[in-house]
């Protein structure tokens, strides 16, 4: 009789062994599976825009971002970076800050007001326009061929036609067209025809362009 409880308590402690063996391997199994799925999702969001190699413009070859920095370092005071949008009319520019031996700093410069941080001990090396993140890095960039560009990947390319492109002293895409007007006759019957239309618009908007009867607007077109 002792033996048989013997060997049922080997039984149950051994079957307790293999379900505690069971618990352990699926846990690690999801932590495995977890991880793999978070890394997975940062790599996709550095890929999307990361600001890397070819994407850094130069601070002193973006005229559309101002940077400076002071890495002096002493008992009074650390170091210090700042930047600013030189194009907010234009739209956002995207500054990365270089720092050495440390993490660096990105900046989303919506407007004209000067961002500045302290960097502690560590040392700026450079600050860069992302031209992967930017609206605009350089306004050698707005050119008739790009406001062209934009223009054909706006809504309003399906109904206009003869577009032609400048750009003026303010640095905006001027487009001249003959854009589609219509009129609704019966409910089954309608009528179009081109009439000419014109807009300026700053170049981060040209794709956001609509044709809302011959007149060109940026956004959706309101009720009729």
């Amino acid at each position: 009789m002792a033996h048989e409880e013997d060997q049922m308590s080997s039984n149950v402690l051994a079957q307790s062994s293999k379900t505690r063996k069971v618990t352990w391997n699926t846990a690690h199994a999801v932590s495995a599976l977890f991880a793999l799925a978070l890394t997975a999702a940062l790599g996709g969001q550095a890929y999307a825009g990361s600001c890397e190699g070819g994407d850094r413009i130069d601070h002193e070859d973006a005229d559309c971002l101002d940077a400076d920095w002071n890495n002096s370092t002493n008992w009074l005071s650390h170091g210090k970076v700042w930047a600013r949008n030189e194009c907010s009319s234009q739209g956002t520019v995207v500054a990365k800050v270089d720092i050495k031996d440390a993490k660096d700093k990105t900046w989303s410069l919506t407007n004209a007001n000067k961002k500045s941080s302290g960097t502690g001990i560590f040392n700026t090396r450079n600050v860069y326009c992302c031209s992967d993140l930017s609206d605009l890095c350089d306004t050698s960039d707005i050119s008739a061929n790009s406001c062209l560009e934009k223009f054909q990947t706006s809504s309003a390319k399906t109904t206009c036609k003869n577009v032609s492109t400048s750009v003026n002293d303010s640095y905006q895409c001027v487009i001249d067209a003959e854009c589609q007007n219509f009129e609704q006759a019966s409910a089954s019957t309608s009528f179009s025809w081109y009439e000419p239309a014109s807009i300026s618009v700053d170049w981060h908007e040209v794709e956001d362009l609509h044709n809302c009867l011959s007149e060109l607007t940026v956004g959706e077109c309101s009720q009729f």
